[in-house]
């Protein structure tokens, strides 16, 4: 009893208080009670109404539904003057609508300031620097906005820049043998680590990139492997810049790619690539163009290329280049690299790659494009089309050269360290 007593004191103060400030006073949702203004006698009156019918309603009404209704009528009050918000629709709103909203302001409120922030430490950066940014997104993420800007504080204190992305991805099939449609059974699993490390200085940048695929596959119809390598691939790139003008820079680049499992035939012994086999390397001089973020256009004019076969017993040359009985083959030429990333939301991540070799008697065309969806933190989905070209490349049982195509469509683990 002393309890109840005490609430009622309590919701006669709050209902005097907002009564002074307010000639309305929205009690519930469905009746709003309007005082004369022009008339104490009837205000200290009707107030006395309120609060005994408040006193039955305690009765009737659960109490967290009680307090909630006064949250609402303090919320109608502070936001009275808040030019924002339609204050007309205010006594039509639930409690909890109320409350929502007022909880998306300040929401958005500490992802302002937070932006700004992040604005004051961009316009410090170097020109040439990447800065890191609040991205747009399609899932409001503040974790992610506190993320950035704490990733922008840190990365003021250094030249250095860093990120590593590890994904697992896996497909799988089962077809009974007896299944009317026929078909084959079938597992595959694609695993991608990828590192990048740079030195972003005022007049020299130096840029590194290791990369490291590998896949595998099995198949009921093949009878002779168990399991199949589909990808295999580890790749180091590395450019240093010097700047000659803005946006534009002479570069040095250099990358060396190769294999480390054996790749067969379905069916078949015959061994396609293996181990160090072939190995590739290649190193040019140019000119190095960032018209935009995220944009490089490399031209090296000279450019030295080796393609390497460590097992010439089992692995085809010719399939690499080679002529027969050759194991290394040197070229000198010019070469062409485009590179550009692009994010047009957090969750969204478009990278592409042109490269165009010639050794002014072959040409090497190869281009790479690789699109992740952001499921969450921890899941993503992945497009990758690879089309290919080399005019030195003859297969078993071709007359000519003929364009090569890959394609890759996954949904698995991802996860990025920055």
């Amino acid at each position: 009893m002393k309890y109840k007593i005490f609430i009622v004191l309590l919701m006669f103060c709050a209902v005097t208080n907002l009564a002074a400030q307010n000639n309305s006073i929205p009690v519930d949702s469905a009746q709003t009670y309007h005082l004369p203004a022009d008339s104490v006698a009837n205000d200290t009156i009707r107030l006395y109404a309120d609060t005994f019918r408040l006193i039955d309603q305690l009765k009737a009404m659960d109490m967290d539904e009680l307090l909630l209704q006064l949250v609402a009528m303090q919320s109608a009050q502070l936001h009275a003057n808040d030019t924002t918000t339609d204050t007309l629709a205010i006594d039509t709103l639930t409690a909890e609508e109320i409350m929502q909203q007022d909880s998306l302001r300040r929401e958005k409120a500490e992802i302002d300031s937070l932006r700004l922030a992040n604005s004051d430490l961009q316009a410090q950066t170097l020109a040439n620097m990447p800065a890191v940014k609040i991205e747009k997104s399609w899932v409001k993420d503040i974790e992610e906005d506190r993320n950035d800007v704490l990733r922008s504080i840190r990365n003021m204190r250094t030249r250095w820049r860093k990120e590593a992305t590890i994904m697992a991805q896996v497909t799988q099939i089962y077809v009974t043998p007896n299944w009317y449609q026929g078909g084959s059974s079938s597992f595959a699993g694609l695993g991608t680590a990828k590192g990048q490390i740079g030195y972003y200085g005022e007049h020299f940048t130096w840029e590194n990139t290791g990369e490291w695929r590998i896949g595998g596959s099995t198949i009921s119809a093949d009878s002779v492997h168990k399991v199949n390598t589909t990808d295999d691939m580890f790749r180091l790139y590395s450019k240093a810049n010097l700047k000659i003008v803005p946006k534009l820079f002479g570069s040095l680049s250099a990358e060396f790619d190769t294999r480390f499992l054996p790749t067969y035939k379905s069916n078949s012994k015959d061994l396609k690539s293996g181990p160090f086999s072939p190995v590739r390397f290649n190193i040019g001089v140019g000119l190095d163009c960032k018209p935009i973020t995220g944009l490089s256009i490399s031209c090296s004019p000279l450019s030295y290329k080796v393609v390497h076969i460590t097992d010439t017993a089992r692995v085809r040359g010719k399939d690499y280049g080679l002529k027969a009985g050759q194991q290394t083959q040197h070229n000198i030429g010019s070469s062409v690299r485009i590179e550009y990333t692009w994010k047009p939301v957090r969750e969204v991540s478009l990278e592409s790659k042109f490269y165009l070799y010639t050794n002014y008697h072959d040409v090497e065309l190869d281009i790479e494009v690789n699109c992740d969806f952001i499921i969450n933190r921890f899941m993503s989905a992945r497009l990758m089309l690879h089309p290919r070209f080399d005019s030195s490349v003859i297969m078993k049982g071709d007359d000519k050269a003929k364009m090569q195509f890959r394609e890759l469509i996954s949904v698995g683990f991802a996860h990025k360290f920055r």
